[in-house]
């Protein structure tokens, strides 16, 4: 007697709802960085708005648009993934941030000669 059991996912919906938005939110908040440094508040709503976007990506990831890991007890690919991606996105705003000081502490000191 033989049995066999063949299991087949079908990646291409992961791909489109969750891989693709959050390749694209990351490169979004990375390219924040080619906004001139004159523009300092523009720089730093859009690194906010997208890492914002990448927190909501990343909860809807493992609430809405996977239902039935939403009571997994463990952690999988696609959390890790999309942490893995805020990350990327919080570290791309905490640059921001410093590049806005420093620029605004330069502004200062130039004030000052």
């Amino acid at each position: 007697m033989k049995f066999s059991l063949v299991a087949k996912r079908n990646v291409g919906y992961y791909v489109m709802t969750m891989v693709l938005p959050s390749i694209a939110v990351v490169a979004l908040s990375w390219s924040t960085f080619f906004i001139p440094l004159n523009l300092p508040t523009a720089r730093l709503c859009a690194a906010l708005l997208l890492c914002l976007s990448g927190l909501a990506m990343s909860v809807l990831c493992r609430t809405a648009l996977s239902p039935e890991l939403k009571h997994a007890s463990y952690v999988t690919l696609i959390d890790l993934w999309t942490m893995l991606c805020f990350l990327f996105v919080v570290a791309a705003f905490v640059l921001q941030l410093i590049i806005a000081s420093r620029a605004s502490n330069q502004q200062q000191v130039c004030k000052a000669l």
